[in-house]
């Protein structure tokens, strides 16, 4: 007596098929199937459907409710409509063809290949056709790679779900404009980020206030975008989350593609290089200016040297000695003569001794005198002297950006006379390989050497070009300061904030001690935009 048939009917369609017409759609692959089964007089015991899921992967939802029912018992036929909607993973579809489902004892029909397990083992074709729908789905893979590159080159935004902050313009899906609730606290995240706040403090405040998280809120806007209950449930914030929007240069208004990706088709997911992401500029509304980015990432440089109090030091990533150009490293212990907030000494003089670098020793409270009292100086004569001071600056900037543009334009013209160069010996070693004078192998190793040289003076033209054009724009920017020191004219107290938002760099001295006895030590203010001011002072 034959057994009876107990059939799971399997559908799938993926997203990627370009073959999504009526003949491939779920309605149509099971209403053949389920004809198919009526004729054979089986019995269908449920239907399984991956409607908008690769076939690359057997990780599919319904794929795997099928597969419990096999293993309950519930079925012992499966039934699909031909081997491509099964699966267009040559190796894992072969897995279950031929070994899982004859251990299980099921039995495997694709009408439209005219494959059916019961009438013997597969033929040959069964896995010549699925090899050919493995390497179709590589195809696809790349195709489907290269399509989504090429709009992203085009600004294009493309992820399923805008960022947090953001909608997708119901106009163009490809755009995203402002979705000004999440957008508040997208731009109040930053400037808790700015004033010094780490990420643990931040999600505890936003937690303690009740603002819901970026995944609860949009839930609460999108409440049908999810079928599982698993990605309802409301959550605290999470570090997590308060660093992925603090480092999404979305809120800069550009997209920024090809951040993470796989060397193989379903293969792990890993972060790329930061220069083989596509990013273009200017697509949306940003949430945040870039003068405000900066300030945040210097500030997370600065709490990975922060205290043994979890307090970052304000200086850090800013004072430098004059010597060796290293850090200058912070310590909390005191002086037993002189107590102080600290003190700050050179990092290499510290780990390899004086006969390294010299100490280059300074206090915290001496530095921040020095820079606190320098910036209200630049501040009142930029206030009281506006004119006469944006003068001097332009003046000095033009002097500093003569003296640079010659000597980059000299730099830039060596790195072009070897490029020319390269070319005729690229010439000559490529007519001696044709003329057999070198072997293929000597060619190659050579030739890669001379492109590897290629490749970085062509980037160091580009650099020094880029450098020229930053000293042309020196009037600009000394417009820039201007306006941006005057803010601090009754400046009381120096944070990390404003310490980052107008200063690159401080350079710090050897102490000097004169005849007389009298310790002094010179440090280099480096501002934004205008350079150096040279400041003297004597120790108390």
């Amino acid at each position: 007596m034959q057994a009876t048939v107990n059939a799971g009917i399997y559908c799938r369609l993926s997203v990627d098929d370009p073959d999504t017409d009526e003949s491939e759609s779920i309605q149509t692959q099971k209403a053949m199937l389920t004809d198919y089964c009526h004729q054979h007089g089986f019995h269908i015991v449920d239907y399984f459907i991956d409607d908008g899921v690769s076939g690359t992967s057997f990780d599919r939802p319904d794929f795997r409710r099928m597969l419990d029912a096999i293993e309950s018992g519930t079925i012992n036929t499966v039934i699909c409509k031909d081997l491509s909607r099964f699966g267009r993973n040559y190796y894992e579809s072969g897995m279950y063809l031929d070994n899982y489902f004859i251990r299980k004892n099921i039995r495997f029909i694709a009408p439209g290949n005219s494959v059916d397990s019961a009438n013997g083992a597969y033929n040959l074709s069964v896995p010549i056709l699925n090899m050919m729908n493995d390497f179709y789905a590589r195809d696809i893979s790349t195709k489907t790679r290269d399509a989504k590159k090429a709009r992203a080159k085009q600004g294009m935004y493309l992820a399923a779900k805008a960022p947090y902050g953001y909608i997708k313009d119901p106009a163009d899906r490809h755009h995203l404009i402002v979705d000004e609730d999440a957008a508040a606290i997208v731009r109040r995240i930053f400037d808790m980020a700015a004033h010094g706040a780490g990420y643990n403090k931040i999600a505890r405040t936003l937690h303690a206030e009740d603002i819901p998280n970026p995944l609860t809120y949009f839930n609460q806007k999108n409440p049908d975008y999810y079928h599982s209950d698993y990605w309802k449930q409301g959550t605290q914030w999470h570090v997590t989350s308060i660093q992925s929007i603090l480092n999404n240069p979305v809120y800069l208004g550009c997209v920024a593609h090809n951040r993470v990706g796989s060397k193989v088709m379903n293969g792990k997911t890993e972060k790329k290089a930061r220069e083989d992401w596509i990013v273009v500029e200017h697509t949306h509304e940003p949430l945040v200016s870039a003068e405000q980015w900066e300030i945040v990432h210097k500030q997370m440089e600065s709490r990975r040297r922060a205290q043994k109090d979890g307090e970052p030091q304000m200086f850090a990533g800013l004072l430098y000695c004059s010597d060796c150009g290293s850090a200058l490293s912070f310590s909390a212990v005191h002086r037993k003569t002189k107590p102080d907030g600290g003190q700050y000494k050179c990092w290499y003089y510290m780990r390899h001794g004086k006969e390294y670098c010299s100490s280059h020793y300074i206090t915290l409270d001496q530095i921040s005198t020095v820079v606190l009292d320098d910036v209200r100086r630049q501040a009142r004569y930029a206030y009281l002297y506006h004119g006469q001071y944006l003068k001097t600056l332009r003046e000095a900037k033009a002097e500093q950006g003569v003296k640079q543009l010659q000597s980059w334009k000299k730099e830039a013209e060596k790195c072009k006379k070897r490029l020319a160069a390269l070319d005729g010996i690229l010439k000559k070693l490529l007519e001696q390989n044709a003329a057999g004078a070198i072997t293929n192998e000597r060619f190659a190793a050579l030739s890669a050497d001379y492109e590897q040289e290629r490749k970085a003076l062509e980037e160091a033209v580009a650099d020094y070009e880029k450098a020229a054009q930053s000293a042309r724009e020196g009037e600009e920017q000394a417009e820039q300061f201007v306006e941006l020191i005057q803010e601090y004219t009754n400046l009381t107290a120096l944070d990390a904030r404003i310490l980052n938002k107008l200063i690159d760099k401080i350079v710090v001295h050897q102490r000097e001690k004169d005849a007389e006895g009298n310790i002094t030590q010179l440090v280099e203010i480096y501002y934004k935009f205008v350079g150096m001011t040279v400041l003297n002072f004597k120790e108390q």
